[in-house]
């Protein structure tokens, strides 16, 4: 069996490839089995070994072991011949990511990030403003007007300046390394060439389902801003106009 791994920059669209991946039907897909409050794998049975976040913590490196271990029993007769999960590129799973994962020759990476900055800080702070993380299918997206954020010149430096140290470190050390890995960007993943990229990655035929998570908003990222004005200063102050128009 092989295993992967998704490295991927917080609001970059991570949960729908994890999704997409998972519906193709060599290719079993976890999703976050280092997220701080619990080991996010689908296995109904939550009293498994594997599934203890406390027993992770305390040897990551050998839950690891156990969790691969483990999905390449559970999933012998299943025809799943690729199996993988994500991390993020966050404080709270950057170890576990640099110390485990990135080194790791067992697991092949995708690196998923998202070019346009804005749209990561503006996502994140709009998630955490109203609890809305995820929209699936069918789901029609919030239209109220008071689901806006005001622009934090700090706010925005300390999240895009946090992801793009992460990306070149992580992807510094797998270079070092010399193991080969597919950095892919959200918007990337959107298109048909894009996720062709990844099934090609994976070595596995490319199957056409968009899955089912929806973009959060519909509305103009611009327009996500209480000051607006302030927001283009900011970007074009950075010679990265073309971010408004995500």
């Amino acid at each position: 069996m092989q295993h992967f791994a998704i490295i991927a920059m917080p609001r970059s669209g991570s949960t729908r490839l994890c999704d997409i991946l998972g519906r193709h039907p060599t290719i079993a897909c976890h999703l976050e089995i280092f997220h701080p409050a619990e080991v996010q794998a689908h296995f109904r049975d939550r009293s498994l070994e594997v599934m203890d976040p406390v027993k992770r913590d305390a040897n990551p490196k050998l839950f690891l072991d156990k969790f691969l271990a483990f999905n390449e029993e559970s999933l012998k007769d299943s025809g799943k011949q690729r199996h993988g999960f994500k991390v993020m590129l966050d404080r709270n799973q950057l170890s576990a990511v640099t110390e485990i994962v990135a080194p790791d020759p067992r697991l092949r990476k995708i690196v998923l990030y998202r070019d346009n900055l804005l749209a990561v800080y503006a996502s994140i702070e709009v998630a955490m403003a109203t609890g809305l993380w995820h929209r699936t299918a069918g789901v029609e997206a919030p239209k109220e007007p008071a689901r806006q954020i005001d622009f934090d010149w700090d706010r925005f430096f300390s999240i895009a300046g946090e992801q793009t140290l992460t990306r070149r470190a992580v992807e510094e050390a797998m270079h070092r390394s010399h193991q080969p890995f597919l950095p892919i960007s959200y918007e990337e993943t959107l298109t048909k060439r894009g996720m062709e990229r990844v099934w090609s990655f994976l070595n596995v035929p490319p199957v056409e389902d968009a899955g089912i998570y929806q973009r959060t908003y519909e509305r103009p990222l611009i327009a996500l801003f209480r000051n607006p004005e302030r927001v283009k200063v900011a970007v074009r102050a950075l010679g990265r106009a073309e971010w408004l128009e995500g």
